[in-house]
């Protein structure tokens, strides 16, 4: 890896941290400012949103950074994207009222999911710039859209004191930043230009698998929640996702340092060079264990005095679910990671049922773990589900892999 290829991960790393640690400080500010009411409110449109983002993503980044052979143009992938996050609104909205929720969730809910539009459209306009080895601009854009976006929540949320006023203006302040800065950036590496949607169709039949598999991913990290909110009430959930939100940012900074690998993945696989493949895939698979294990014991002697730190003694009875949440959040993360690796070597029937396995364990398990343990139960049902889906998915990939490297033998 050489110099400006280092500065440009450094940059697209920084950027995300900053990014998600000022959406982290929205959601402690929140529970200080409001209580766990809001706080509830608030995960509520977060849960539900990132479920529906998943449409509007559609599996395409790890599909695009690893289309080695230019099978879609970027014009198309661009073109694609806006279909899909005009798709996801739609459903989000039609879930939502059909739901049953009150008015004041329902509005919550589709402000938040004009926020991630915002962050999915910016999506596949990094992956355009990761192709030109310009992660550096989605560092940068990621570094001004946290801040903008933060200022103007708390700029809506104080002067009206309305959640969905703040949620309003971090949409709209996320809308500006992706149109004003990310797309102008793109636009002087390629010529974007929309396409008729008959000619994107194509990219939804071969990506829709991977679409089915963030779908299922990401109701193992949200299901749990939304059956604690049916089950327990909304202040439980408050609580429950204020400490969650801290813990995200493992996941995030996992994902930045496994997915600008994803060419150099495919490079290795379309090589046949499985010992490399899995030489790069165990050094990274060591360097997460590596970080949760810090985390950990981090956590053992100082996550107490942090949380209090944070959101004051109020949060001093539910500090039992820091540890739970943490093995939650290695076991999503590992499954994501092999979620990618799968993607790389095109095994999306793998991928599907490996997917679909945590999933069913996780919607099963979840609501006895609540009734027997509480609270807890969310994450006890995101670590069976995390767990089943990675532990498949490795399989698999090594049974691929082992299968590449007879092919290669008998030629």
């Amino acid at each position: 890896m050489n110099d400006i290829s280092k500065k440009n991960m450094l940059w697209n790393a920084f950027g995300n941290i900053v990014y998600l640690g000022l959406q982290w400080v929205v959601t402690v500010m929140v529970t200080r400012i409001s209580g766990y009411n809001d706080a509830g409110v608030l995960s509520l449109a977060m849960s539900i949103s990132a479920t529906f983002q998943t449409i509007a993503l559609f599996g395409i980044r790890s599909y695009q950074v690893s289309d080695v052979n230019g099978k879609f143009s970027d014009s198309e992938y661009v073109s694609f994207r806006i279909v899909s996050c005009l798709s996801a609104m739609l459903i989000c909205m039609i879930f939502s009222v059909l739901n049953g929720y009150s008015v004041y969730q329902i509005v919550s809910i589709l402000l938040f999911m004009l926020f991630r539009l915002a962050e999915n459209f910016s999506d596949v306009l990094h992956g355009i710039a990761q192709n030109n080895e310009r992660l550096d601009i989605a560092g940068k854009a990621f570094t001004i859209k946290g801040t903008v976006t933060s200022v103007m929540f708390f700029a809506g949320y104080l002067c009206f004191d309305s959640l969905n006023a703040g949620l309003m203006f971090m949409a709209l302040a996320s809308w500006g930043t992706t149109l004003l800065y990310d797309a102008a950036q793109i636009k002087k590496l390629t010529d974007i230009r929309l396409c008729p949607i008959d000619s994107v169709l194509p990219m939804a039949a071969v990506t829709a698998p991977l679409c089915a598999y963030m779908f299922l991913n990401s109701a193992i990290s949200t299901v749990p929640k939304y059956i604690l909110e049916k089950m327990c009430d909304s202040e439980s959930l408050g609580a429950y996702s204020s400490i969650f939100a801290p813990a995200l940012l493992i996941t995030a900074a996992a994902g930045y340092i496994y997915n600008p690998f994803a060419g150099k993945f495919a490079e290795l696989y379309s090589k046949r060079d499985s010992k490399g493949f899995i030489s790069l895939a165990t050094r990274l698979c060591t360097v997460i264990a590596v970080i949760a294990a810090v985390i950990l014991i981090c956590a053992y002697f100082a996550g107490e005095f942090a949380l209090k730190l944070i959101f004051g003694e109020k949060i001093a009875e539910y500090v039992y679910l820091l540890v739970p949440i943490l093995f939650c959040t290695f076991a999503t993360t590992y499954f994501a990671f092999f979620g990618m690796l799968e993607t790389v070597v095109r095994d999306f029937r793998n991928l599907i049922i490996g997917s679909a396995a945590g999933t069913l364990i996780c919607c099963c398990f979840t609501p006895l773990a609540i009734e027997h343990f509480g609270i807890n139960g969310a994450s006890f049902g995101m670590i069976s589900g995390g767990a089943v889906g990675t532990i498949y998915l490795s399989a698999a990939l090594i049974i691929r892999l082992r299968k590449t490297e007879k092919i290669e033998v008998d030629m």
